[in-house]
């Protein structure tokens, strides 16, 4: 008989394989009606097609159903660089940005975090890279359609000059070697005397292998009139470096003397003058290529999910009341910090969720602060949904830039100490906000 037991374990079947679901979802600007589209996600094929309601709402276009794993995506012809990973019994959302009818290649976010970015982009919450028309070192066209795809870094610079720009060309040589996958571009601000073949000489002087750009006077000054850098040539002029993400959306930017540690290739330390010189030795204004590197993984949600054990950044801010409040005045408490809009669905589904927590551990404190909307709209979301919780104003983004806020929703858990306990990206569920009060210690 224990023989026969034995047996019939052994031959117990396994169970079936628990499949994820890839929730397909539409949004747009301005409102606009999607040509048909083809649509595969491995080798499920499908057409979408039809009417796109405008940011921050969206419209459920399909729902598969996946076994787990990594799925090659393609919309309408386009291969995605990156796959799609479903995981068992979850929803993995792809929003799909429809733009004139159609889904560039830009036009793409998966995943809960790059959903709520994507809606935050769309809904024009963020400032898209300007359409812009430049030619590059060999003479080919390049637009901001040629930057898709990849997050990018962009120089202001120009071959004639002897002091900042040899610098910036160095920081982007030490940002090849740490982020090999980030398009690189350096555009002139002298196109007069930086033609494509002038540029493509100092590219190949210099041993570099990315992007360099010119084109008209007209086509600069345009390209570079929202970063606030205007046409110029010698060594008085504005130096910039722009961050703008894979969907084509300016994220984040440096200016003045980058720090490079002190030495520059030969072939650029060489056309430096002793006013460079100085500049190089001084180790410029206090940011370098570990500030750009920290920015990138930021745009990229690298940092989605990571804990830390550091300081949570201090802040001061308004309240809906016109009062000041700081982060340190709940020094001794722990703290719930969740960053929200108003055109935000997920924030909006999850604002019950963070009010009943505030109701039922008093000993918590719960800071909702909101990016950027106005008082008024920030005071009529709290008022529609009989929030309670303290909201506090970053109206201009710094609280959330120092926190690394890359989408939102975004709740960052800090301890007593005032140290981050951790941090979830995207909307949280009873289970995660329940699991993270109790590891900071709350009743």
């Amino acid at each position: 008989m224990a023989v026969l037991a034995a047996l019939l374990i052994l031959v117990r079947p396994a169970s079936p394989p628990v499949p994820g679901t890839a929730l397909l979802v539409l949004s747009s600007s301005g409102g606009d009606v999607l040509r048909p589209t083809d649509v595969q996600i491995g080798s499920r094929r499908l057409t979408l097609s039809g009417q796109v309601p405008k940011a921050p709402e969206v419209r459920t276009a399909a729902r598969l159903s996946l076994d787990a794993g990594s799925y090659p995506v393609q919309i309408g012809g386009l291969s995605l660089p990156a796959k799609l990973v479903v995981r068992a019994d979850q929803v993995q959302p792809v929003l799909l940005a429809v733009t004139d009818g159609g889904v560039g290649a830009g036009g793409v976010y998966a995943g809960n975090e790059n959903l709520n970015l994507g809606l935050s982009e769309v809904g024009g919450q963020l400032t898209r890279l300007a359409g812009f028309q430049l030619s590059d070192h060999a003479g080919a066209p390049l637009t901001a359609g040629s930057l898709l795809g990849r997050d990018t870094v962009i120089a202001a610079f120009h071959t004639t000059c002897r002091e900042t720009c040899p610098l910036y060309t160095g920081l982007l040589f030490q940002l090849r070697k740490s982020a090999p996958e980030v398009h690189l571009v350096e555009v002139t601000t002298d196109p007069a005397t930086d033609t494509p073949a002038v540029l493509a000489q100092y590219r190949s002087r210099v041993g570099a292998d990315w992007t360099f750009a010119t084109g008209t006077a007209d086509q600069i000054a345009e390209f570079w009139s929202p970063f606030g850098v205007s046409v110029a040539t010698g060594d008085s002029h504005t130096s910039a470096l722009a961050l703008v993400d894979s969907h084509g959306y300016i994220r984040a930017g440096f200016t003045g003397v980058p720090d490079v540690g002190g030495s520059l290739p030969s072939g650029l330390e060489g056309q430096l003058s002793p006013a460079g010189r100085q500049l190089l030795a001084g180790h410029g204004e206090g940011w370098g290529a570990p500030s750009v590197l920290e920015s990138l993984r930021t745009i990229s949600l690298a940092t989605a999910g990571q804990t830390s054990g550091g300081q949570a950044p201090p802040f001061s801010l308004r309240t809906l009341d016109g009062r000041t409040v700081s982060l340190e005045d709940f020094r001794g408490r722990p703290v719930i910090i969740n960053f929200w809009y108003a055109g935000c669905p997920p924030c909006q589904q999850e604002m019950p969720l963070l009010q009943r927590a505030a109701d039922q551990h008093p000993g918590v404190s719960v800071l909702l602060l909101n990016y950027r909307d106005s008082a008024g709209t920030a005071s009529s979301f709290a008022a529609a949904r009989g929030v309670r919780a303290t909201v506090l104003l970053d109206q201009d983004g710094r609280a959330s830039a120092a926190y690394r806020v890359a989408g939102f929703p975004t709740t960052v858990f800090v301890r007593p100490d005032g140290s981050e306990q951790g941090r979830h990206p995207g909307p949280l569920t009873e289970n995660v906000l329940a699991a993270n009060i109790s590891n900071l210690g709350a009743r």
